[in-house]
């Protein structure tokens, strides 16, 4: 087996593992509103954005804010972008941020991509120090779902928007009761 069928192989069952336990996280509810659990605290940022301005956590005013870190020379990001831009067109005058961090690339690089995939959503350059107090791992694209300041959402590689979706309508409080979605899986069942 080559190390690339290896890699391709522990990504897949990493990310099987990853969705039973999101579902399960997803799952717990308090009167039958379905709810995140916190992960871990999101730190506080300061980074200069691919415009040049700088943006601060503290710009950010919604409460639900998903981060994706990603590269220009990273093909899974690219083919996770338009996913990403599908969620914000939908999401973002329902309350979510969308923030696009750049990481381990050269500005350049990273304006260009955000230019030819026509990114619409805030766009900064991520520092190392920003991933050691993110607690992220190295591996591209990761994106964070943050509530009131809250990691409550983790993924790791590409994701497509159904990955991301329930997730982000719990965080907004646009999800049906976890009952009522229960029930409809058990309707379409057939015996």
């Amino acid at each position: 087996m080559t190390i690339r069928a290896a890699l391709t192989l522990t990504l897949i069952a990493a990310s099987v593992g990853a969705l039973g336990c999101r579902a399960e996280s997803a799952a717990k509810s308090e009167g039958g509103t379905p709810m995140l659990e916190p992960i871990r605290a999101a730190a506080p940022f300061a980074l200069a954005t691919l415009d040049g301005d700088s943006l601060l956590s503290t710009d950010i005013t919604q409460d639900v804010v998903l981060i994706n870190f990603w590269a220009s020379w990273c093909a899974p990001c690219r083919a996770e972008i338009p996913e990403l831009i599908e969620i914000w067109d939908e999401y973002h005058d329902r309350g979510l941020a969308l923030v696009g961090v750049s990481v381990n690339d050269l500005p350049r690089d990273s304006r260009e991509f955000a230019t030819d995939m026509e990114m619409p959503y805030p766009l900064a350059i991520g520092t190392p120090k920003m991933l050691e107090e993110f607690g992220l791992s190295p591996w591209l694209p990761t994106t964070l779902l943050v509530v009131d300041g809250q990691i409550v959402e983790e993924w790791v590689g590409p994701k497509i928007r159904s990955d991301l979706e329930y997730p982000i309508r719990v965080a907004l409080g646009l999800a049906p009761p976890i009952g009522d979605v229960l029930h409809s899986v058990s309707d379409t069942e057939t015996p």
